[in-house]
């Protein structure tokens, strides 16, 4: 995995553990836990540990309520993305597949998931950045 993943794990002092079954990855707030399901492949577990990194990282619940729960998934689906694909490597993937996300997936080390995240939260700041030129 990447450098600043485990340096992030380091600094958060987080521990890797493993399950078997059920969802890909789950972060434990408390004992500040990250257990990822047995047989990810590398890009699975690669972009799974930067998803659950972002809760660790954004301070979010184990077992928040409900109407939180959609929130904090976005939210650690946009640090995830925001940590594993930069404009510079996205632009490289690009050139070289044109708008083909798995292409670009493929390219970048990443899920189409992260890719669709990182295009949305790329067109919301050119969306901002053009709004606050015309002002």
């Amino acid at each position: 995995m990447d450098r600043e993943i485990y340096r992030l794990i380091d600094e958060l002092g987080i521990r890797i553990t493993e399950h078997a079954g059920g969802e890909q990855g789950r972060w434990y707030d408390k004992p500040r836990v990250i257990s990822l399901r047995k047989g990810l492949n590398y890009i699975e577990r690669r972009c799974t540990v930067a998803h659950e990194l972002g809760h660790a990282a954004l301070g979010h619940m184990s077992s928040p309520p409900p109407w939180l729960r959609p929130r904090q998934e976005r939210e650690a689906d946009a640090f995830a993305a925001d940590l594993l694909v930069s404009s510079e490597t996205y632009a490289a993937a690009e050139d070289l597949h044109g708008n083909h996300h798995g292409a670009i997936a493929s390219e970048l080390y990443v899920t189409r998931h992260l890719v669709d995240v990182w295009q949305r939260r790329w067109q919301c700041r050119t969306d901002d950045f053009r709004t606050h030129e015309r002002l």
